[in-house]
């Protein structure tokens, strides 16, 4: 089954995380790596133990909804 990619946006704060987290591994491994390279690592290493609450719990601390 062939899956197409879809783009998601990511808001300013998580966006400019990314970018000092990716600079960051940049300046230690003396290495160039890309912006998504972080991101997809980062959905790798912790998609699997997302639950239900933690996504209710930040979009209630970080996007102020009350589901």
């Amino acid at each position: 089954m062939l899956k197409m990619a879809i783009s998601q946006r990511l808001r300013d704060e998580e966006s400019e995380l990314i970018e000092q987290k990716t600079l960051d591994i940049m300046i230690e491994k003396k290495i160039r790596i890309k912006d998504s390279d972080v991101i997809h690592a980062l959905i790798r290493k912790h998609l699997k133990d997302l639950s239900a609450n933690d996504v209710l719990e930040y979009r209630k601390i970080y996007l102020g909804k009350d589901d």
